[in-house]
């Protein structure tokens, strides 16, 4: 029998990216002594020139921060969820729902970002163990061909990108779900969810 595999979207699937930011950038302003506007200005610009080179690396993101503001800031508080940064950012059902899933298939990541950030959010939060270390796919762009073409056959794959939905289901490979936090819109020909919960009755 086939396994059965589910591919989770992260931020705004499982993670807040809303709620993650607001806590990222209300602790840098505490502690830089600064407007939160502030620590927004200088944090666009650094992921803008990080684009033009190349991974994310959170000793260099803090040690910015350190240098602008002539603040010193501890690592640990950043790369760890010491400050509940990460933890804090999960949807209230993203846990129970990963722990009814998980004795009945093989769970996995399926985003698009920052390599190494992207691996630090899903350690800090508290829930790696839930998924298949192999089961990990991070891109910087996730619709590139060659990287879709690395995913499993038939994986369940659950996402919160229209445009990205779209583009999976041209390839027929994948079971998809689009989860629609926003409003009461519909794709036709996918299922449609707003809450992670409704995953469990339809699987």
């Amino acid at each position: 029998m086939d396994e059965r595999i589910i591919l989770f979207d992260w931020d705004d699937t499982l993670f807040s990216k809303t709620e993650y930011k607001k806590k990222l950038r209300s602790n840098l302003a505490r502690i830089c002594e600064v407007s939160e506007k502030e620590i927004f200005d200088f944090e666009e610009k650094y992921f803008n020139n990080l684009v033009k080179s190349g991974d994310f690396q959170i000793d260099d993101f803090v040690n910015s921060f350190s240098t602008k503001f002539n603040r010193k800031i501890n690592l640990e508080d950043f790369s760890t969820n010491r400050l509940e940064i990460y933890s804090e950012a999960l949807f209230p059902e993203t846990v129970g729902v990963l722990n009814k899933l998980k004795n009945n298939f093989r769970l996995g990541i399926y985003s698009q970002g920052f390599d190494s950030l992207q691996r630090i959010k899903i350690r800090s939060s508290g829930i790696e163990n839930f998924f298949d270390q192999d089961l990990i796919y991070i891109n910087r762009n996730k619709l590139d061909p060659d990287f879709v073409s690395e995913l499993p056959n038939n994986a369940i794959i659950i996402e919160d990108k229209r445009e990205v939905i779209k583009e999976l289901k041209n390839t027929g490979r994948f079971q998809l779900f689009w989860i629609n936090r926003i409003d009461d819109q519909k794709m036709e020909g996918v299922n449609t969810i707003k809450s992670l919960n409704e995953l469990i009755d339809l699987i």
